[in-house]
C-alpha cells in the first residue's frame, strides 16, 4: 500500500465522519467530472449521471459511516468511480439495451486495478436520509445497499404491489435530490 497515495485519503473519511461537510462536498464535486463522463459516453444522458453519482455517493457514505471504509487499497475517488460504474451497467442491463454491457472508458482499466476504495459524501448524504422519512429510507437502503428486488421491498414494506414500491422509490430519490441540492447549496457558501 504506498501511504503517500492513501494517507490523505483516510484523512478524508475521518473528516467525512467527523461531520466535515465542506470536505465531503469538496469530494463530491471533484468527482462528479469523472462519472457524468462515463454515462454520457455510454448511452446515458445528464439525468442518469446525475441519479448514479447520487447513488454511488449514498453508498460510499453508508459504507463509510458504518466503518466499512477504514482501509484502503487504493484512492477513494477510484473506489467511488468504480461503484459508479458498477450501478451504470446494471442500469444499462436492466434497460436491456444489451445482453453483455461494455463500458467504452479507458478509467475501468484502472478501477479494476484498484477494485477496494472507499467514497466520501458521507455527512451531506447522512443529513438527506436522515431528512427524507423512515419508510423512504428503508425503502432507499434496502433497494441500492442491500439489492433487493422490488418485489421483496414491496412485501416487506407494505406495498401493494411492484410498481407501487417502484413509483416511491422514484419519489423517495427525487426528495433525496432535491434536499441533497440544499445540502451542496450551503456547501458552497
Amino acid at each position: 500500500m504506498n501511504n503517500d497515495v492513501n494517507i490523505p485519503d483516510l484523512r478524508l473519511i475521518q473528516a467525512i465522519k467527523a461531520g466535515d461537510e465542506k470536505i465531503l462536498g469538496l469530494f463530491y464535486r471533484e468527482n462528479f467530472g469523472k462519472i457524468a463522463h462515463l454515462v454520457l459516453k455510454n448511452s446515458g444522458d445528464d439525468d442518469d449521471a446525475k441519479d448514479v453519482y447520487q447513488e454511488g455517493m449514498m453508498e460510499v457514505v453508508m459504507q463509510i459511516r458504518s466503518g466499512k471504509l477504514d482501509q484502503l487499497a487504493s484512492k477513494l475517488s477510484t473506489y467511488l468511480y468504480s461503484i459508479c460504474h458498477h450501478k451504470w451497467i446494471d442500469k444499462l442491463r436492466q434497460r436491456n439495451r444489451s445482453g453483455e454491457v461494455m463500458l467504452m472508458d479507458s478509467e475501468v482499466g484502472v478501477v479494476l486495478e484498484e477494485e477496494t476504495e472507499r467514497p466520501v459524501y458521507w455527512d451531506a448524504l447522512e443529513n438527506v436520509m436522515g431528512q427524507i422519512g423512515e419508510k423512504c429510507r428503508e425503502l432507499l437502503q434496502a433497494f441500492y445497499y442491500e439489492k433487493l428486488p422490488m418485489s421483496q421491498i414491496a412485501w416487506r414494506l407494505g406495498f401493494k404491489d411492484d410498481n407501487s414500491a417502484k413509483s416511491q422509490k422514484n419519489k423517495c430519490m427525487d426528495k433525496a435530490r432535491e434536499l441533497a441540492k440544499e445540502v451542496v447549496r450551503k456547501l458552497n457558501r
